[in-house]
């Protein structure tokens, strides 16, 4: 059975959760990466379970010349692209969570080759933009 671990990156951003999402948000924009769509998990645990959880957000990232590259290449482009960046936090610290850029973890994990380069790119853009705003905590495996 081959390894579908894909590797996590986690960074620190030393700011209350909210001011967090505009910096993140405002940082991709300037990157050229678009916030396709926004789910917020603490409103849809709340309303679904009616649990209460930390603040948590998921961001659905993309570029839309880079979605339209790999469809070109591969109809299942869509399962990639957007990637997902998720943000938690509380009135002191939030953390933000990425896959790595790391095309083995990404092959193993299922991805038909000919979508490598559109994925691996718009990784790199989005781990090149948290760099910028926030500091690199570890790099994890998930399951």
């Amino acid at each position: 059975m081959p390894n579908r671990s894909f590797p996590l990156m986690t960074f620190s951003i030393r700011k209350p959760y909210q001011t967090a999402l505009r910096l993140v948000r405002e940082a991709l924009a300037e990157n050229g990466l678009l916030v396709a769509a926004e789910l917020d998990v603490t409103s849809r645990i709340k309303q679904e379970l009616g649990a209460g959880i930390a603040p948590c957000t998921v961001f659905f990232v993309d570029d839309p010349t880079l979605l339209l590259e790999g469809i070109v290449f591969h109809r299942g482009a869509p399962l990639w692209i957007p990637q997902r960046v998720a943000m938690s936090g509380n009135e002191r610290h939030t953390e933000v969570f990425v896959r790595s850029a790391n095309s083995n973890s990404l092959v193993a994990g299922g991805l038909p080759v000919s979508l490598l380069d559109p994925i691996l790119q718009l990784q790199e853009r989005i781990v090149h933009t948290l760099e910028s705003i926030a500091e690199r905590e570890s790099v994890v495996n998930a399951l």
